[in-house]
């Protein structure tokens, strides 16, 4: 768990965005536990409140504007 918080403490905007990112690409990550603990990081103080919610506002509308333009492209028969 250590580790854990030690990479949220060096590398939180950037799981944020990548973890809700690979979730709306339906990829299996917990983008829902990394959102709660970027609250709890955020209420210690230890993250900024705004850019975890632009962070995880990027990564999301990224992971489906992805996620649009592969159905697009490839169709039904992909998936």
């Amino acid at each position: 768990m250590d580790q854990i918080i030690s990479w949220f403490a060096d590398y939180g905007y950037s799981i944020l965005f990548f973890g809700l990112l690979l979730e709306f690409l339906f990829l299996p990550f917990p983008g829902g536990t990394v959102m709660g603990f970027s609250g709890v990081l955020a209420h210690k103080d230890e993250l900024i409140y705004g850019l975890c919610v632009l962070c995880a506002g990027m990564g999301a509308s990224t992971g489906m504007t992805i996620t649009y333009f592969i159905g697009a492209k490839l169709g039904a028969p992909f998936f």
